[in-house]
């Protein structure tokens, strides 16, 4: 099949830009003709709270050139003329997937997808959220408005699935769960598989990135957002044993460093905390998840999040408030433990109970973390385009 995605790609950072690529990359080693559409502009310096939106990147880490062809850079969010050149240049599809998380986008893809429908292309949307996780006036209605020109969805949460039913019964949604891949090996070695290779290895990530040595240690991973529910870990903290640390591994966009080195101060937990307070690359990621016995999404609402599959790739227990798609991925007891939200108490339990727990609820998860691959997200999502876009193949 002739697939145009459209969405962020290398050198744009972040989860939805690698997920885009290696979709992509998926679908082109399962033979299908990938064009990779990318923006040129994703979001205005003004309302972008980061400091860059880049990233240096490897193009071997998304297929690399022998099967994936570069993207191309044509589509401005708020450019309405690149809007109908995005749509020429999809124009001989057999399906365009379109991703979405932010109704921001919305007036693009509506756009996009009012022109495909025009040229018979069918629109397939990467549901990655279906509402902003930071409420704006008029977001949810202005998102199921843009929503409603797709002609199908791939939802990545049950719950998702569910709530695109319901909204759009006769058109057709896929289930893909996010694929858990592990990030690039990192230089410290414990392929010998005892004990005290793994240890050896966790104290040298932490060496690597400069962590204070601890013998137990906590992560949180990934950009700090308000709905991520960092607050309620902090206040977690005090209540487990003085020799577990919390590394907290991402650029922080809600609030400051200086806001959660105060809240550590006055919880009394300031010398267990590190902050690392920036976008880790690549080859950091594995000593993140390396020198970490347990890793920690403590959120207080939530679509689905790449973090938790990211753990289980790396064999490591997580503990998740029970909000959106966390359940899909974090089986209790088995890959690690659910909480509830905005519960700093039984989250402080959880916790001594997963790294009393941490082999074997990290062996549970790498086991777990196997059989959600690449390519057979690739495989449902050819399923769901063959599907759309067969009355179009058929002429």
């Amino acid at each position: 099949m002739r697939l145009a995605l459209i969405g962020p790609s290398a050198p744009l950072r972040g989860g939805i830009a690698q997920y885009h690529d290696r979709l992509a990359a998926a679908l082109a080693r399962r033979g299908h003709d990938v064009r990779r559409i990318s923006y040129r502009r994703l979001y205005p310096r003004r309302f972008f709270p980061g400091r860059t939106q880049y990233e240096t990147v490897d193009a071997a880490a998304v297929g690399g050139p022998a099967t994936l062809p570069p993207a191309v850079s044509l589509l401005d969010s708020i450019g309405p003329r690149s809007w109908a050149r995005v749509a020429a240049a999809a124009a001989d599809a057999d399906a365009a997937l379109f991703e979405w998380w932010h109704p921001f986008f919305a007036p693009a893809f509506a756009a996009i997808a009012t022109l495909l429908r025009r040229r018979g292309v069918p629109t397939i949307v990467v549901c990655h959220n279906l509402e902003p996780h930071e409420p704006i006036p008029g977001g949810s209605v202005v998102a199921r408005l843009a929503l409603g020109r797709a002609d199908a969805f791939v939802a990545q949460s049950s719950d998702a699935a569910a709530r695109l039913r319901a909204r759009h019964p006769a058109r057709p949604v896929a289930l893909v769960l996010p694929p858990a891949e592990a990030p690039p090996s990192c230089s410290h070695d414990d392929s010998a598989g005892t004990p005290a290779a793994a240890r050896a290895r966790r104290d040298a990530c932490a060496r690597a990135l400069g962590l204070p040595a601890a013998p137990r240690r906590l992560l949180f991973f990934g950009y700090v957002r308000a709905y991520k529910g960092l607050p309620t870990l902090f206040e977690a903290l005090p209540a487990l044993p003085a020799d577990v640390q919390l590394v907290v591994a991402g650029e922080i966009y809600h609030r400051d460093a200086g806001y959660y080195r105060a809240l550590a101060a006055r919880l009394d937990v300031a010398g267990r905390v590190v902050l690392l307070d920036r976008f880790l690359a690549n080859a950091e990621v594995g000593c993140c998840f390396g020198a970490a016995d347990v890793v920690v999404l403590p959120y207080w609402s939530a679509s689905q999040s790449a973090v938790a599959p990211l753990a289980m790739a790396c064999g490591r227990a997580v503990v998740a408030s029970a909000v959106g798609g966390l359940p899909d991925l974090v089986r209790e007891g088995e890959t690690g433990l659910l909480v509830p939200p905005r519960d700093a108490a039984a989250l402080a339990t959880a916790l001594t109970r997963a790294l009393a727990a941490a082999p074997r609820l990290g062996a549970g998860a790498a086991a777990a973390a196997r059989a959600l691959t690449w390519d057979a997200a690739a495989a449902a999502v050819e399923e769901l385009a063959v599907a759309v876009s067969a009355p179009r193949r058929s002429w």
